[in-house]
């Protein structure tokens, strides 16, 4: 007999012609017999039910019956795991690919990527320590993956310092923060650039730390994450922002089926530029590519999906397209375009020269705290009075916040203020007191702040209710979180005893706005 299949249909009419297959070469009485047995009305004798006839097709029959059953049991769940593994692997290459439409629906989970935390800097002193505060909030906020500092056109001595203090200081926080060390490339194209390290810095750490070309299969499926180094993590930054209160700036392309980071689907954060890389002279950044796709970008492409800046992220593959198109276009776009945003509007034209328009977050970092949109400062608003002011680590919280601070502006209420350009570069010193922390009410206490260095000191400029509570937040988030960062650095680098945690420090004279005396404080420290 042919083997049946896995459809019931069939297995019914295979188990019916075999029953009667079998009774058919029976003698009468035995099919009789066998008739009446299955519809439960015999009514012959004990000794005539037990027939060997009988028995036998009875027999023939169970061992039927058992082995359909084995084999609907066992077979037909097993082919239909085979088929959901199947579906599984399917779905994961898909993820790799970027289909968002099929993983729109799919509900299969894939692996967690390896994910890269780039950040670029120089060796300077400033940049030592802001670099050290974005690995200790990688620490504080349990930020997966690598970590790495790029750091370009150190000398000898500084890279020998850097060394030692990374090996002694930051790989305490964590054996997966690294620092990766690069030629200095702001004279490339003739002039002092310096933010040409970003770019070409970012390329040297792919091709020779990561070794992309090399590791190639591995590395095009990891997430890659560009940051500037005067940005604090708030909370973990990943590729998934499925459950994110993540705030997607509106485009005519629609926000992404898929909440994640993929391939053909970069991130960044939305910067308030628009299509100013657009309106460069595009003849002559594209001198050597006539035909590139950015030259097609429509005008909603230009405005809502390439003004993007740090945080960058995208698949190791996709980063690696940028990043070399970046490095070509970038030297052009200074040549007709010489300001602070040149390297960003080289990002912008890079991404649109290979096709890869951006999801652009509004909530991947506040800075500015007057801003109307296009950071994450709805989120901050939201906050309860009594948590504007509140450090904490605790995921409840952490899920109410943008991903990053951006601490590039000065902050200031009253005579409260912080600010990175006024903050002694060796502060984390054992010695060196720590910031005095302002009350929790803050933001209800003033209308109005006092610059440090105000032209005449002591102008008092008003300030509305609701850029009060932003401002608030940045002196109270940056004040506690550099005490915290530093009080950690004292205990792990001073000897005992010698650590200074008093918290004492102010940015003027006086906190009273109504005593001016002494003026300017010159000093920082």
């Amino acid at each position: 007999s042919e083997r049946p299949t896995a459809n019931s249909s069939s297995i019914t009419e295979y188990l019916s012609s075999y029953t009667a297959a079998t009774t058919s070469k029976m003698p009468q009485p035995a099919r009789q017999q066998v008739r009446r047995v299955g519809a439960g009305h015999s009514k012959q004798s004990k000794k005539e039910l037990f027939r060997p006839e009988t028995f036998f097709a009875l027999l023939i029959f169970v061992i039927v019956f058992v082995w359909l059953s084995v084999f609907l049991g066992i077979y037909l769940p097993a082919a239909s795991n085979n088929n959901a593994s199947t579906s599984t692997e399917v779905t994961h290459n898909q993820l790799l690919k970027g289909s968002a439409d099929n993983l729109a629906t799919s509900g299969s989970e894939e692996a967690f990527p390896d994910h890269y935390l780039t950040f670029s800097t120089s060796c300077s002193e400033s940049q030592n320590w802001q670099s050290f505060m974005l690995f200790f909030f990688a620490h504080k906020v349990n930020q997966p993956g690598d970590v790495i500092r790029i750091a370009s056109g150190c000398s000898d001595q500084q890279k020998q310092k850097l060394e030692e203090f990374h090996e002694s200081v930051i790989k305490k926080l964590s054996p997966n923060f690294h620092v990766h060390f690069t030629p200095n490339f702001a004279k490339i194209s003739g002039d002092n650039y310096k933010y040409y390290n970003k770019p070409f810095g970012v390329r040297h750490f792919m091709a020779n730390w990561l070794k992309y070309d090399e590791n190639n299969p591995k590395l095009k499926n990891s997430i890659i994450m560009i940051l500037d180094p005067d940005m604090i993590l708030l909370r973990p930054l990943t590729y998934d922002f499925t459950s994110s209160n993540v705030m997607i700036h509106q485009s005519k392309r629609g926000p992404p089926k898929v909440k994640k980071v993929m391939h053909g689907q970069p991130w960044a954060s939305l910067y308030a530029f628009g299509d100013g890389p657009f309106r460069q002279d595009l003849n002559y950044i594209f001198s050597n590519h006539t035909d590139s796709p950015a030259l097609r970008a429509t005008g909603d492409e230009q405005r809502n999906n390439y003004p993007g800046g740090p945080p960058y992220m995208a698949t190791g593959k996709d980063m690696w397209s940028i990043v070399n198109a970046w490095t070509e276009l970038v030297p052009n776009v200074h040549h007709v375009y010489k300001h602070l945003l040149g390297e960003m509007y080289g990002w912008s034209l890079g991404a649109a020269h290979v096709g890869l328009p951006h999801t652009l977050a509004e909530s991947f970092m506040i800075s500015a705290t007057g801003i109307g949109h296009g950071e994450g400062w709805a989120l901050i608003d939201a906050l309860k009075d009594d948590e504007v002011c509140e450090y904490s680590v605790m995921k409840d919280y952490e899920d109410k916040l943008p991903y990053t601070m951006h601490f590039c502006q000065n902050y200031w209420l009253g005579k409260w203020f912080i600010g990175k350009y006024r903050l002694d570069s060796d502060f984390l010193k054992c010695e060196k007191t720590l910031l005095m922390e302002p009350p929790k009410d803050i933001a209800k206490q003033y209308d109005f702040f006092i610059k440090p260095g105000g032209n005449p000191y002591g102008e008092k400029e008003h300030v509305s209710s609701h850029v009060a509570k932003r401002e608030a937040f940045m002196i109270c988030q940056l004040i506690s979180r550099f005490n915290d960062a530093a009080a950690w650095f004292k205990d792990t680098t001073c000897e005992e005893g010698t650590a200074n945690h008093e918290k004492s420090f102010i940015f003027h004279h006086s906190l009273d706005p109504d005593n001016n005396e002494g003026g300017e404080k010159k000093a920082k420290w």
